[in-house]
């Protein structure tokens, strides 16, 4: 029998069309994951794209343009994501969850409006970058109205108040040459204390960043610890503290611990150009 001659068989058919349908839209909203299929906490995507295209700190955005697949496939399962299933998770789950989303994102942002030579050029003259409302997750809008996010939500709405841990800033990457470098793995779970813990030490012990060997009763140190001093201490002192507790085991933090009452915080130059590879903007 041809399905035109049965009375049954189409309205089956179409209901199959019909089911399938639907669960493939659930799979796109899911980005890409069936229902049933748990989110990748390993970050296996991200990790791809940083191998792809980073290289000490630095990054190829014309490379990202080139091939965007991996990067928007990996972004894609972030933005599948609900609150309800994130809410499932882990502390450290969610907290390597909003550092990688962050970073993603940013590498989305420039390389969808390359190539530039600054991050603050993306916005024009009185718009910001930060505030560019680019990423579909609006279940997680901390105003509760749907809107899309922007990083500065996903920094001062999310990561800080919910996770209050000031090592987060040598996590997220503003794709700058003056911000901690872009780690080469994505933040896990599994790891996520020590991996926080050593990339606060790359970045403090970077002299192109961090000067801490007093000079005069000062150190002198990244803006970062001006911009969100309340993240660090309540002080000079405090920040010279916190930061020779998280360079136990060095030889500068015994002298910094033991000056810290005496020295006063300076801050170096931002450099705000492009973390991008020669010619690869």
């Amino acid at each position: 029998d041809t399905v035109s001659e049965s009375p049954i068989v189409l309205p089956r058919l179409l209901s199959l069309l019909h089911l399938g349908l639907l669960a493939a839209i659930v799979t796109v909203t899911l980005g890409g994951r069936s229902p049933d299929e748990p989110f990748d906490h390993a970050h296996a995507g991200l990790q791809a794209v940083l191998g792809e295209v980073l290289e000490e700190g630095l990054v190829d955005y014309a490379g990202l343009r080139r091939s965007p697949e991996g990067l928007d496939a990996y972004l894609a399962s972030l933005e599948g994501v609900t609150p309800r299933e994130l809410g499932r998770w882990s502390r450290a789950e969610r907290f390597a969850f909003w550092i990688n989303a962050y970073n993603a994102f940013t590498l989305q942002l420039v390389r969808d409006a390359g190539p530039v030579t600054s991050i603050k050029k993306i916005g024009g003259w009185f718009g910001s970058p930060w505030k560019k409302r680019f990423i579909p997750m609006g279940g997680f809008d901390p105003k509760g109205k749907g809107r899309k996010l922007c990083l500065n939500d996903i920094e001062h709405e999310i990561l800080r108040p919910q996770f209050a841990d000031a090592r987060l800033h040598a996590a997220v990457n503003c794709a700058s040459i003056g911000c901690p470098p872009l780690r080469p793995e994505p933040y896990r779970a599994a790891g996520l204390d020590r991996q926080l813990s050593d990339q606060v030490r790359t970045w403090l012990m970077d002299a192109d960043r961090n000067e801490l060997r007093p000079v005069k009763g000062a150190v002198r140190v990244s803006k970062i610890f001006d911009w969100f001093e309340e993240d660090f201490g309540d002080g000079d002192e405090e920040v010279v503290g916190w930061i020779a507790t998280q360079l136990q085991g060095a030889e500068v933090a015994d002298a910094l611990r033991r000056a810290a009452p005496k020295l006063r915080v300076r801050y170096m130059d931002y450099d705000w150009g492009l973390n991008a590879l020669p010619e690869r903007r």
